[in-house]
Formats: structure tokens, sequence, C-alpha cells
């Protein structure tokens, strides 16, 4: 596909049985987000900056594993990145989110006496899983320290015990007092440090909230993070609690992902989707953390977790799993590649790959996804998703609701590549996003927050409006709509004579937008010498 021609977008069913499919032109727009962790607190400039270029959309900072200094330091080597792209590529803002994990109740193993060597664990073995610090730093095959002494007294007398996933298994078999249990290893493998450790089938007695997750959240408000991750969120009344201190602080929100991870989530979604921001799948604690069944059920939950989404307009994010070989060796495998390609073809919103110790494998593993997804993304756009959709769509109880709607069902019916919405908050695109519309959508805000906030929707472009306020307001809407057809028609998203969606507010009296245009882009990418 010749780099001067826009993406070509086909609104009809897309039969995938049929070879010829392959010969589509691809798309160069990748629609999902990702999220990168970066765990190693001396990782230079020049790599973070290589990463953004290769399209990570959301850094995720190990507060958990790092001082709040080295966290710092990591915030500002993503902003002196975030600069030296803009100035390589000659834009004004480079949009991308920060991002935190709270602790919640997930667990760790500590480290050994020489953090390089890992400890081999032989099966029968009987090994000592204690919460005394004396052994923060000095685990070995006999002794392993946990940092969380609930689940010590959680897990019962012959229940299973997963370290690094299924890298090794124990079983409980006795209790030597509140902080300390005896296993017997079942399954040999090889004990990494600050390995992650599950449990089956039990009932968590951490609380919902601890003192280290407020300390963490108060740090994300003070510090502007964008995107708060909590994980094991067993009820509903967490986030509702996370809102309520946040709006204590009487600062803007961040955006909350809960991460799906026990059981008792799965009974509880309906509640925990309605009060988040988005989903996480955890597929690296789900299955060791549920009945041993659910563990071949992933595929199915994935799908069921989607559809939930999809039917809330909420992200859908997928983490655990996600190429974790190749971020480990470089090699990408057959099953890796169809795992990410089917949970593609479920809708997904993004992905949250793991730290890696090495951040050309990071950037190796994001190129992967971009040509995963220029090749996926145009399989997805088909005439029978869209009215389902929109069959189960309730009638629209004002001009906002409806104009959404006329939106995307206009954009689908005119085979328009691009909506644009000039906002301020980002709650019309929230909307839009519920329609799932198959065009790419740009939106304009002077707000620098919203532009980062809206990094973690599928399918969206944010743009930074800096140029000068208009007084009239006609004149001012009008310069936000051609400051995003001109950044698309220079990336060669539309050439002259394309059409183009705007959802935008009828007057300067409307507090939203109510009004939907169709247009003919005007203008030509600008010659070298004018």
């Amino acid at each position: 596909m010749s780099e001067k021609l826009p993406e070509i977008i086909t609104f009809s069913d897309v039969d995938i049985t049929n070879p010829l499919i392959l010969k589509q032109p691809p798309y160069r727009f990748r629609r999902c987000s990702i999220i990168g962790s970066l765990a190693d607190p001396h990782i230079t400039v020049v790599e973070i900056q290589n990463l953004l270029e290769a399209g990570m959309s959301l850094v995720k900072i190990k507060i958990a594993q790092n001082s709040k200094g080295q966290s710092l330091r990591l915030l500002g080597k993503i902003d002196k990145a975030t600069l030296a792209c803009c100035t390589k590529y000659g834009v004004t803002n480079w949009p991308v989110a920060t991002c935190i994990e709270l602790k919640t109740c997930i667990v760790n193993t500590g480290t050994t006496e020489d953090r390089t060597k890992n400890i081999c664990l032989k099966e029968n073995s009987e090994v000592l899983l204690t919460y005394d610090m004396a052994n923060l730093n000095k685990c070995n095959d006999n002794k392993i320290f946990i940092d969380n002494q609930y689940i010590l007294t959680d897990i019962n007398v012959g229940g299973d015990i997963f370290i690094d996933g299924n890298n090794v298994i124990m079983k409980c078999i006795s209790r030597i007092d509140h902080n300390t249990i005896k296993c017997i290893v079942t399954k040999n493998g090889t004990l990494n440090n600050n390995s992650a450790v599950c449990a089956r089938q039990i009932k968590h007695s951490t609380p919902l909230l601890t003192k280290e997750d407020f300390q963490s959240i108060i740090f994300a408000l003070e510090y502007q993070i964008d995107v708060v991750i909590v994980n094991y969120v067993r009820q509903a009344d967490s986030i509702k609690e996370i809102k309520k201190f946040i709006k204590s602080k009487k600062v803007k929100r961040p955006v909350i992902l809960s991460g799906i991870c026990t059981e008792e989530c799965l009974e509880n979604i309906d509640d925990i989707i309605k009060e988040s921001d988005g989903i996480i799948m955890s597929r690296e604690y789900l299955p060791y953390e549920t009945k041993a069944s659910y563990m071949y059920r992933l595929a199915n939950i994935q799908k069921w977790l989607s559809g939930k989404c999809i039917q809330a307009g909420k992200p859908f994010y997928i983490s655990g799993g996600v190429f974790e070989i190749a971020l480990k060796t470089g090699e990408f495998i057959d099953c890796e590649i169809s795992d990410v390609t089917n949970a593609l073809m479920d809708d997904v919103s993004g992905f949250l790959l793991k730290e890696s110790s090495d951040s050309s494998l990071t950037f190796d593993v994001l190129k992967g996804i971009n040509e995963l997804c220029y090749t996926i993304d145009p399989l997805l756009t088909s005439k029978s998703k869209f009215h389902r959709i929109i069959d189960e769509v309730k009638m629209p109880v004002n001009a906002a609701e409806a104009a959404v709607i006329a939106c995307a069902t206009v954009a689908n019916q005119t085979q328009a590549n691009i909506i644009v919405i000039p906002t301020v908050s980002g709650t019309t695109m929230k909307y839009l996003h519920w329609m799932r519309p198959s065009c790419l959508i740009i939106t304009v805000s002077p707000e620098i927050r919203t532009t980062r906030l809206l990094r973690t929707y599928r399918s969206v472009m944010p743009l930074l409006f800096t140029q000068e306020q208009q007084n009239e307001w006609s004149k001012a809407v009008e310069a936000r709509i051609y400051f995003a057809i001109d950044y698309a028609v220079n990336r060669n998203w539309l050439m002259y004579g394309d059409t183009y969606i705007t959802l935008e507010r009828g007057s300067e009296s409307t507090s939203f937008c109510d009004t939907v245009r169709v247009c003919k882009v005007s203008i030509s990418k600008k010659t070298l010498v004018e």
C-alpha cells in the first residue's frame, strides 16, 4: 500500500475464511493502546524515546519495587523523552499517559542475598514460607520471604500455592505459626527475585485498600499520574472508596482500571464495570486464584468480559501472557502470536506488557504488535457488529446521546476515515467509544491532561490544541477542526476530497456536542516550499 494513499476503511461483513482477505490493504494506524512497564530506574532517556516512537501509549511505573526518588527520576526521564519526540517530529505534544499499579492483594517473594542468583527448588523438598522481615533479602531453598502476612493465615493446609505462574507449585502441609507455614514442592522450578505468589481459591483477608495503597494514590495525585490500576478488586466498594478519597483532595481524578484476578471479581463484575473506567483481565493471576477448571476456560472468560465491557462502553485490557517469551528471549512463537490475534478479534482495547530486562526486546514486541494490528484491524469492521450494538442501546434520552448514535451511523454509511471531536474533558468521546465506530477518532483539546487520558481508549488520536484562541466562538471551533484535518492530511490519513465527520456543539450556549456534520477535505498536503 502506497504511503501517499489514505487508509481504506470498508464497512462490510468480512469473511475471514476467504484466502483473498490476506490481500486486503493493512491499516497504518494501530487502533489499540499498549501499556508498557518500566521497572529499571537506570533506563536511559534514549531507550524510553525509542519505546514511545515504537508506539507505547501508556507508561506504567513500578512504584512498589522502586523508591519515591527512583519513581520521580523515571517520570523526569519520560518527560525528557516526550520532549525529544516532539522536537524530532515537529509536533507540540506527544500524548503519552503515565500509570501506576496499587499493591492491594498482590503478593511477591523477597530476594536472595545475591540478587543476580536464582534459587532452584527441587520436587518433594520442604520449604518454609515466612513473613519474618529478617529473611527479606535472604531467601534460599529452605526459607522464602512472602511480603504479605495475611495470605499465610488465609492459606489452608492442603492448599496449592503457585509462584511465578506455574513455574513453581507447592502444597501447604502444616502451619508453624501465624507468620510461617511449611510447604512441599510438587513441581520443581527456578525461583526468581520478587516473583508473584498466588493461592488457589482462598478468601483474602487483606483489606480492600491498604495504607501503602493510599500512599500510592497520594503520589499519583501529587505528580499527576493519569491512570491507576487496582488489582484484586473483590467488590465495587474499593473503587468507590478510591473515588471518595480523591474527591476529598479536590483534584482531577485519574482513570481507574480494575484488574480482574479472582472468582469473587467475576461474580461482582457488573458492579465493578459500572464503577470503573475500564477493566483489565489479569491472566497472570486469574488461573491460579480461581477453580482449576477456570484455567481451561480463559478464552471463554475473555470473550465474556470483552462483551460486558463493549455493552457498557468501557475499555478492556489484557495482561499476562502477552508475548512473555519474546520479552525474555526475543523469540516470537506461534502460540503467543495466535493469542494476541484472538484477543484483537475479541475487540480488546489494548494490552499490558510486563517489564523486560532489555528495552530492545520491548521495542521488538511493540513493533510486532503494530504489525499484527495493521493486519487484523481491517477485519474488525462489520455491519452485523454495529447493528447489534445499536439494537442493544436504549432510546437516547437527550440530544447528546442521539448525536453520538447519529455520528457513528453516518460515519459508517459514508465510509468516512476520520471523526473529529473538539472537546475539553473528553466526555463526548467516551460516549462515542460506546458505539465502536470503525474509523479513526481525532480529538482536539486545549487540556493536556485530557489528551493523556484519552490514550486509554481504542481508535483515538488525541491532539493538544496550542494555537491562539479565537475570540469568536464559531471561529474557535472551526480552528480546532482545521487543526485536526491539517494533522490528518499531513500524515496521509486523508486526501483532498475525502469525507470526514465532525461531532461538535451546535451553539455557544450548548453544554454538550449535539451537532453532526459531514464535510469534505478542502486542503491538500503542504508543499516543502511555500
